[in-house]
Parts: C-alpha cells; sequence; structure tokens
C-alpha cells in the first residue's frame, strides 16, 4: 500500500510539474520564501530554529555582518570596535538609527538585549549558552558601550553576528507574549502580520539607514513543510524561493526551464549523536564496541554517492573544515565500512542476535539517507525504529534539551554562523548542555580550557585531544557534511553564504 500511495504522489507532482501552468514574473515587488519549519514564537532569542536565524537578518539589525563569499566580519549597526584591555570590548554604533515605530537604536538598546532578553535567567532564552561569556555591557554614550568578558574570550565578534537589538521601550510596554507574536526591529524589513502555521509578510523599511538596501518592496514567508509541496509550489509560481531540498529533486530542477537550483557546500554538519551515558536510554548503545560496530557497518561514501547524488560532502569527524581548530587526524581515525568487523564487535559485546533501535530525526533531506542506512544495520542484525519529526523541528529540540531522545538522535547544527570549533563542540559536549548524552569530564575540561584562553596554539592542542576523544569512543557517527539545495525563480538574483544565510535583503528581480 506504501508503494502505490508513493507511485500516486510521483505522478500527481509530475503532473504539476509537467503540465501546470506556472505564473512566474507577476510581482516584481514581492519575494515569495518556502521555509520548511513551522515555529512557535517571533522571539529570536526563544529560539534556536534557523529559520529564526534568517528571518533576523531582516527585521533588525545585527553588530556585525559577514561576507558571504569569504566568510570575514565586516561592521553591521557596529561600524567599529577596539580591545580596550583582555576582557573590555569597545563598539561605536551608527548614529541616528531608528527602530520601526521611531525609537532610537541605541547602546542602550544593545545592553538591555544583552542583559535582559538573553543573559537574565527569568528569560530562560535557549540562547543563553551563546552568551554566557558576557559578564556586562556599559554604554559609555548614545552610540558607544563596552562588552565585559568574564575572562578573555577569543571568539567575540563570531557571537556578535547573531546579536540582534531590541528595543527595550516597545518591549517593555507590550511584554513578551506580544514580542513573540509582533516583533520590533530596526532591520530592513518591517514586520506586517503572522498567518501562525502559515505564513508572516514583511514589508520595506522605507527609512532604513543603509542606502540601497532592501532591494524589494515586500516579502511572504510561507511555511511549507512537506519538501514536495515546497517543491511543487515552485514551479507553480507559488514561491520564488525555497530551501532545503532533497538531492533527488536536482535533475527535475535543472531540466525546468524557469527554476535554477543551487547547490551550497555550507557548515551545518548532518550526525547520528548515540546516547552513550543512558541519559534516556538504557541499551546496547551504552557500550562503545556497538557504537563502533554500527558505524563500521553502513557505507557512509556510498550513501553520499548513490542516495545523494555526490550532494553532501564526507565528514570524518564532529567538525566541519570550515571550523577553526577542525584538525584532518579524524579521516585518518574514522570508522571505515567493514561489516564483518561490525558483525566480531557486537559479537564481542554479546549482542550477536542484534536488537532494535530509536533512530530520530527531523530534517527532510535526513530521511532518503537514514532509510539506506537501516538497510545497512539490518544486514548486521540491527533493526532500527524511525522516530520522525519532519516539520516539527522544535518539538524534537525540546525533547532533546530534555534529554528525552533514545538511542540515536540523527541532529544537524550549523554552529549559529560560527566559523569556530568553540560554536559546536562545547553545546554538544558540555556536561551542563542538556543536548550533551556522553558524559565525560576530561572533555568537558579540554572544551572549557579551550573556551577560556585567547592562545590560538593551546586551543588548536585543545580541539584536536576533543576531535580524536570524540572519534574513538564513538560518541557521534559523522555522516556527512550538508551541501544545503536551494531553488530558485530564474528571474531572481539571491545569494547564499557559507554561512547558510540567504541574502534575502541584497535580492532582486531581474
Amino acid at each position: 500500500m506504501r508503494k502505490y500511495r508513493f507511485i500516486f504522489t510521483a505522478i500527481l507532482f509530475l503532473t504539476i510539474v509537467f503540465f501546470a501552468l506556472p505564473s512566474f514574473g507577476a510581482r516584481k515587488d514581492t519575494l515569495k520564501i518556502g521555509f520548511q519549519e513551522r515555529f512557535s514564537t517571533l522571539d529570536h532569542y526563544q529560539s534556536t530554529l534557523r529559520v529564526t536565524i534568517q528571518l533576523g537578518y531582516m527585521i533588525w539589525d545585527s553588530l556585525v555582518t559577514r561576507n558571504p563569499d569569504t566568510g570575514q566580519i565586516l561592521p553591521g549597526l557596529a561600524r567599529s570596535w577596539k580591545i580596550i584591555n583582555p576582557t573590555t570590548w569597545e563598539f561605536k554604533i551608527q548614529p541616528g538609527v531608528k527602530f520601526h515605530n521611531g525609537n532610537p537604536c541605541n547602546a542602550e538598546a544593545i545592553r538591555y538585549t544583552i542583559e535582559e532578553r538573553i543573559l537574565d535567567e527569568k528569560q530562560k532564552s535557549p540562547q543563553l549558552g551563546n552568551f554566557k561569556w558576557i559578564k556586562k555591557v556599559e554604554v559609555i554614550d548614545d552610540i558607544t558601550f563596552r562588552i565585559i568578558t568574564y575572562k578573555p574570550y577569543p571568539i567575540v565578534l563570531e557571537r556578535l553576528n547573531t546579536l540582534f537589538v531590541y528595543d527595550p521601550v516597545y518591549c517593555r510596554k507590550v511584554g513578551d507574549q506580544k514580542v513573540a507574536e509582533a516583533p520590533m526591529g530596526s532591520g530592513p524589513y518591517m514586520f506586517v502580520k503572522w498567518d501562525r502555521g502559515s505564513q508572516i509578510v514583511l514589508k520595506k523599511n522605507p527609512n532604513y539607514w543603509k542606502k540601497g538596501i532592501p532591494k524589494i518592496e515586500n516579502v511572504i514567508c510561507r511555511i511549507i513543510p512537506e519538501i514536495s509541496t515546497r517543491a511543487a509550489e515552485l514551479i507553480s509560481g507559488g514561491i520564488d524561493f525555497g530551501q532545503n531540498y532533497t538531492p533527488d529533486l536536482w535533475q527535475m530542477f535543472e531540466k525546468h526551464p524557469r527554476v535554477v537550483p543551487m547547490e551550497v557546500p555550507i557548515l551545518r554538519v548532518n550526525f547520528w549523536q548515540f546516547d552513550g551515558s543512558a541519559v534516556a536510554s538504557k541499551g546496547p548503545w551504552n557500550d562503545k564496541r556497538v557504537r563502533q560496530a554500527i558505524i563500521h557497518a553502513i557505507d557512509r561514501k556510498a550513501i553520499i554517492e548513490n542516495i545523494m547524488g555526490g550532494h553532501a560532502g564526507e565528514l570524518h569527524g564532529p567538525l566541519n573544515p570550515l571550523h577553526w581548530g577542525y584538525d584532518p587526524i579524524v579521516k585518518e581515525l574514522d570508522y571505515e565500512y567493514n561489516p564483518e568487523k561490525a558483525k566480531a564487535l557486537l559479537k564481542e559485546a554479546g549482542y550477536e542476535k542484534g536488537f532494535e533501535i530509536d533512530l530520530w530525526q527531523y530534517a527532510g533531506y535526513q530521511n532518503q539517507p537514514n532509510q539506506a542506512a537501516m538497510g545497512y544495520l539490518q544486514e548486521v542484525g540491527i533493526k532500527v525504529n524511525i522516530k520522525d519529526y519532519t516539520g516539527n523541528t522544535g518539538q524534537l529540540i525540546k525533547l532533546r534539551n530534555a534529554r528525552k531522545v533514545t538511542g540515536i538522535g540523527n541532529f544537524t547544527w550549523g554552529s549559529y554562523n560560527i566559523f569556530d570549533a568553540d560554536a559546536i563542540l562545547p553545546s554538544w559536549f558540555m556536561l551542563k548542555e542538556g543536548k550533551c548524552y556522553n558524559h565525560d569530564q576530561e572533555l568537558n575540561d579540554w572544551l572549557q580550557e579551550a573556551r577560556d584562553t585567547v592562545d590560538s596554539t593551546r586551543r588548536k592542542e585543545l580541539y584536536r585531544k576533543a576531535q580524536i576523544r570524540i572519534v574513538k569512543e564513538a560518541y557521534w557517527m559523522p555522516f556527512f557534511i550538508v551541501h544545503q539545495i536551494f531553488a530558485r525563480n530564474k528571474e531572481l538574483n539571491i545569494t547564499v553564504g557559507r554561512d547558510e544565510v540567504p541574502r534575502y535583503n541584497e535580492a532582486f528581480w531581474k
């Protein structure tokens, strides 16, 4: 029955593709985007979803920005900065910037954002861990402020790349619930409305301080979790730009006269995290030999080449080579495809007859590789039970952070646009983190030391040790480096950086 349902869906989709009359070129003043994730809040600091970062760059101003090609940190709302001493950074912001309601976007707004929206524990911000290195913010004058850190912190500017500035007057007046429903920013686009589960509507900020930006008057962000529907909407002209497509759609997009597929190797890594320390579940996977057997049993390279059509990169450890601190030694230590060795390890661990294990997933592009991996595991006697949260990322994140993900969690991590090992390893391997399912005190201590020093040589030594430990203990199965597949109307000019952020503000119609 399932097979016939798939065939019917495929035929219906192809009918849409080849016989629908697309409505391309209709509205040159509007950009329609297809988002894949549902979300429950528009308060950036109450979310960790990638879509809220993308919205952030449209609605608010970030302190610094990034060159999409080189990754270089550039001035944003902060026009200049200097180091006063090892724990004090001074910033000057653009003068005269206003929020969409006319209130001033000044140094006090930055202090409020950091101290009262993020660091205040009553807010329970899921992003608190990203900014705990900040001790306080001192306002010098309207355009000057200082960030005081507890210790010298090596990636201050990287972190501020996703620091979006809130209006303290508005937030205090309307309260947290309204902030979550109707955001007030100073960015290139102004919030109009949010139809929950359906769409977000934005319009151009006519008084934006960066001249010539944005170039398109209106933006409609449609929520379309189902990949085939998102693809059909692009083909029919219902959206102009879509993201998170699966590799099997690439050739179809290439052949379509009005669609251009885009493949971008990004910072994001896709991995299986084992519940090695029985945080949520006791089972064979608590044994290192079993975890190693699972990795040996799966031909990851073949999955990338044959199932994903080469639209992904090989990953051998917990870091992407784009991360500062990556050590190529992980390639030597990684587990080769060897089903016989997998069987031997299972026998040695007492699981010769196999067992069942849960596998949790949520991103659309995870399912096909996971189905293939499940086939490999079945050959060595391991039955996988899929827990599918596609389109419900936020719900799975809550379960993960509450340490309720049993067996294996298939997660991805884009490092919050921060090209440094500190943006990924501490989040998953420091004991205080809800995402940590493999408790290793020594590993925790290495990561803390690396976070507390600005000595780059020592940091690299510590990250090398951390990567070796993670691979040898098989805390993760590194699956692949994500090559994000976007697709656009051929008349739309848009850039996507390796930071996984489409530059909607600079997009324009040809």
